[in-house]
């Protein structure tokens, strides 16, 4: 059975007339929101918790990452797992000037209404899907603001079903996995556990895929490791230093390779200063080639904003890697070398 939560007639009046949806409320905008909805098309979010604006109330959380979902059609669709229910709508945005943020409209919302168990955030948010006013995208997250500053509704993205290769978050970060997400030989739940990451890690991203009606993604730790499949339920797209979410392939050495550089300049090498070329790739990926004294070449590999490692090989005598932060700066050493590498090399600026 479904039951359809409505816009009241005082909400109604803030809205002129369309011929669609005249039926379920008497008054709805009709282009007063932007068409312009691509920051929203075809993506997929999980409720993380609900911020009251009451002491009283605080922060409710659901009972599991995958208890409120929504999936925001390129057609203007909307549909919604509450809890154990099932719900649709509509949905439109008007953006700002900075696309990142504006007005949304949601609602009205139809749903099944079994009785669930738990604390139904659900239920809730489908009451309350009506009163949104303003969306919010900040470090990977989605905010929906209620009006008269009633709360906000601050959700995780669902991984994409994409490889790097197409688009997808290059790192995920393990999140919400009550005591540790399995790393599993094959995408199943029966399959032989590898490892076990806590929420927090790093993962690199391989590839997404449906198998068994679950979505699970083909990762490494970032950094090195073994490699297995995790459930996709417990990801979320890792955010850089500099607060932007990495996405496809990283290219940078390929185009360090080549000399294809994005800046060019001096930074400090030992007791003097050399040459340098970046190739960056976004999010604190970049391949930093330098220029020594002698003529040879360095190559020095940035992930996420971590060093980590150089071009080093057997006629070097593989010379150990380490580094240090002081200031904005990298301090980088490789066998007897030495290189000061600034953050704005890195990341531009």
């Amino acid at each position: 059975m479904f039951k359809t939560l409505r816009l009241n007639p005082q909400q109604c009046a803030l809205r002129g007339v369309t011929r669609s949806v005249a039926a379920l409320c008497g008054l709805w905008v009709a282009g007063a929101l932007s068409a312009h909805a691509g920051v929203l098309e075809d993506t997929a979010w999980r409720l993380a918790e609900f911020r009251s604006m009451s002491d009283e109330v605080g922060s409710l959380r659901p009972d599991t990452p995958r208890s409120v979902q929504l999936r925001f059609g390129a057609d203007g669709s909307v549909s919604m797992q509450l809890d154990c229910n099932r719900g649709s709508g509509r949905w439109q945005l008007k953006p700002s000037a900075d696309p990142s943020n504006g007005r949304i409209e949601l609602g009205p919302v139809a749903a099944t209404t079994a009785l669930c168990p738990g604390n139904n955030l659900g239920e809730k948010f489908a009451r309350d899907a009506p009163m949104l006013r303003g969306y919010s995208l900040r470090e990977g997250r989605l905010a929906l603001s209620l009006q008269a500053d009633a709360g906000i509704y601050v959700f995780d993205p669902i991984p994409p079903q994409t490889s790097t290769a197409n688009g997808g978050p290059r790192v995920w970060e393990v999140t919400d996995a009550p005591s540790g997400l399995n790393l599993r030989a094959a995408a199943s739940a029966s399959a032989r556990i590898v490892s076990r990451f806590a929420n927090g890690d790093r993962l690199d991203n391989l590839g997404c895929e449906n198998l068994g009606g679950r979505l699970w993604c083909n990762v490494q730790q970032f950094g090195g490791g073994p490699v297995g499949y995790v459930a996709a339920d417990y990801l979320r797209p890792a955010i850089a230093p500099d607060g932007t979410m990495p996405a496809g392939d990283d290219d940078s050495a390929l185009r360090a390779g080549k000399a294809d550089f994005d800046a060019t300049g001096k930074v400090p090498c030992g007791d003097t200063w050399c040459e340098f070329g970046v190739a960056r790739a976004g999010g604190g990926f970049a391949t930093v080639v330098i220029t020594r004294p002698d003529g040879r070449k360095r190559a020095l590999f940035f992930r996420m904003g971590v060093a980590t490692g150089a071009d080093t090989a057997q006629a070097d005598g593989y010379p150990e890697f380490s580094v240090s932060r002081k200031d904005d700066n990298y301090l980088i050493r490789v066998g007897s070398e030495r290189y000061t590498i600034p953050d704005a090399v890195i990341y531009g600026g």
